[in-house]
This record gives C-alpha cells, structure tokens and sequence, in this order.
C-alpha cells in the first residue's frame, strides 16, 4: 500500500512539475530544424518566423539549425533521433516530407510528430535564364514534347516538393525531362544561374532575388491565384493550355515536435505561432518573397496532414513514382 501512495505522490509531482514547465514555456533558446539548405525557400521562411518569435515568446530566441541531404531525409531523421520532447526543439515540416515517406522508405511518416501549426503556403513554378531561348510557356512545352529526356529540369531533390512538382507537370503535359536533383531550392538557383541546367522548378520565394535581378524569368506559376508582385507570369490553370488547366501545385509548411511532447506545451507554442503568423512583420516579410502566412491550428493541422499523406499515397502509387511500392 505504501508503495501504491508513494507512486501515486510521485506522479502528481511529476504532473505538477509539467504544468510549471509548460505555463514557463518558453524559458530558453528554441531550437528549430530546417533540413534543407541556407537560402532556400524553407530557410527563408523560417527565419522570418524566428525574426518574429521572441516578441510572443517570452523574450526567447528561435535559432535555425540548417541540416541539407537526401531531399530533407537527413534533417528529420536526425531530428527523430536526437531531439528533446520539452518543446525546446522543433522540426519544419511539409508536404515535401508527406509525399517523400512514399516515393521511398523513409524511418518515420506523416504520423511520426506531433502536429503543431501550419504557418504558410507557397506556390511552384517554371524558372528560366533571362537570356532563355524559351519566352513563353509553349515553346517551352513544345520543345519538350518534341525532344524527350532532353531539358535539364532541376528540382530540391527526389520526393521533395519541388520533385512532386515537375513529375506532375511533365505527366500533364506528356513529356520527359532529364531530372537533376539537388539538395534545396537555393542549390537549384544557383545551378541555373551557372548553366548546369537549362529550367528549374522551384517554391517562392527561390530565385525571386534573380528575377527582380533581370537574371531569371518565370515561365508559368502552379499557384491558383496571380502572384502580387509578378501580375504578368501566366497561371497553368489560365495559361489556355489544355493540358494544364486543372494544374495547381502549391506547397505548405507547418511545425512539428517529437511525439509524446507535453500537450500543454503544444498549446503554448501554437498560441506563440498563431501570433507570429498574424504579425504584420511576418506577413510583410512573406508577401516580399510571394509567400501566404496561413495559419492552421494543432487539431486543424493534424487532420490536414493525415488528409495530404492519403492523397499523395494514392496519387504516388497511381503514377508509379519512387522505388517504394
């Protein structure tokens, strides 16, 4: 009996002590991993969101940790293996990572974290040289059709988004490129600045500096609305291309903690993130790059993310994509 009461005292200590931590939280340094490269889109995002973070978070600073490799595998493998479960580190996660557990096998799923708030989504689109022999967006889909498996087309790596992305838009329009893979988004950037390869599908706000630069141009955006602040490049879904009418192609982003992380601190950080998204600073900072701060709760988040991972299993299988199933 005494070691049932002596049990049951220590449990309520243990139950207290989570509650402090959680109502302190944060009451250090929170470490967020980004396991793409410095500069690409992810990047870039989340060090708007850690520019914002300590005005809402008691002060506390959000520091990037940038872990590049195997289109995002790296990062959020080492994350599942080393990180804590007090809150204190989290991981980017999207849909780069949804549909990647099932072009390949990965050591976790969609069901690997815990969700804890989507902050934004973003648009793909078709980034060429400014000096590109290519000015719109059918001598750009003729020329493939014409040559299979001759236009270098770079994307963020296989299973990424950027890669879910150009497989989508080569099996609408019915042609074959040659697919070169790199470690993020601002890897395929500076590739296509340097020649390696002739096109690149890439997620704002990647290679946006080049174009406002007079050094790259935007053939045709996936997104379901015009960008703001390019009104000219043609929509897939308006470009009057049969093929590609029904083509939207956006990505989203969101944050995750280790599985089993106290829901009280969930709560809080959600809170903390749903105050970011809301900054006018974020937004602004989001908007520079074409980039939409949107905001989806923990329970909303989660659901999203389950309603992703089926409908990329389906369409992963159905087209035969990766080496998995």
């Amino acid at each position: 009996m005494k070691k049932i009461v002596a049990l049951l005292l220590a449990l309520m200590l243990s139950l207290g002590a989570l509650a402090v931590l959680a109502e302190d939280y944060p009451a250090k340094t929170v470490e967020a991993t980004v396991p793409w490269s410095a500069g690409g889109g992810a990047d870039i995002v989340f060090r708007a969101l850690a520019k914002v973070f300590p005005k809402y978070a008691n002060d506390q600073q959000m520091v990037i940790k940038n872990v590049a490799g195997a289109s995002g595998v790296t990062g959020v493998v080492e994350f599942l293996l080393n990180a804590s479960k007090d809150g204190y580190n989290v991981l980017h996660w999207s849909n780069a990572h949804v549909s990647k557990t099932h072009m390949t096998k990965v050591d976790y799923d969609a069901y690997s974290f815990d969700m804890v708030a989507q902050i934004c989504e973003s648009a793909n689109y078709l980034l060429v040289p400014a000096d590109s022999k290519w000015n719109t967006l059918q001598e750009f889909i003729d020329e493939a059709k014409a040559n299979p498996g001759m236009i270098s087309l770079a994307d963020a790596g296989v299973g990424g988004g950027n890669n879910i992305a150009a497989e989508l838009f080569a099996e609408a329009i019915g042609a074959e490129f040659n697919l070169i893979h790199y470690a993020g988004g601002a890897d395929e950037v500076t590739a296509l600045l340097s020649g390696e390869v002739e096109a690149a599908i890439c997620n704002t706000p990647e290679g946006m500096t080049n174009v406002d630069a007079g050094q790259l141009k935007i053939l045709v955006s996936f997104a379901s609305k015009p960008f703001e602040h390019y009104p000219d490049v043609p929509l897939a879904i308006d470009a009057g291309i049969e093929e590609i009418k029904d083509l939207v192609i956006e990505q989203w982003r969101g944050v995750v903690v280790q599985k089993g992380t106290d829901p009280a601190v969930i709560e809080k950080l959600a809170a903390i993130l749903e105050q970011c998204v809301a900054d006018e600073e974020f937004i602004n900072t989001l908007k520079e790059q074409q980039v939409v701060a949107r905001f989806r709760g923990t329970d909303e988040f989660a659901a999203f993310n389950e309603a992703e991972d089926k409908r990329f299993e389906n369409m992963i299988k159905t087209k035969g994509l990766g080496d998995r199933y």
